[in-house]
């Protein structure tokens, strides 16, 4: 992974990232198609569970908001590149 990022700014990292979730959405569909759905759930929980994990604002944990803007259309990225429908945040 370190060779792989190793001078990439944050939103090359991010592109890097769904491109490589886009390639194994495929791998999945074609080698294990049975299979492929709830591994891709399962990613697409991760993802979600990491964006809720703290407030985005706010002053020491009061207020804010759970997910942001920037967040929510990340999400929104994860779940068109694994091919799922749109998050539920």
């Amino acid at each position: 992974m370190r060779k792989r990022f190793s001078g990439a700014k944050p939103a090359d990292v991010v592109q890097r990232s769904l491109e490589n979730l886009r390639e194994v959405s495929g791998i999945l569909a074609a080698k294990a198609p049975g299979d492929a759905p709830g591994f891709k759930a399962w990613l697409n929980t991760i993802s979600e569970k990491v964006a809720e994990a703290s407030s985005e604002g706010g002053f020491l944990g009061i207020g804010g908001v759970k997910v942001s803007d920037k967040e929510k259309a990340t999400l929104a990225d994860i779940s068109k590149a694994l091919e799922m429908s749109t998050s539920s945040l």
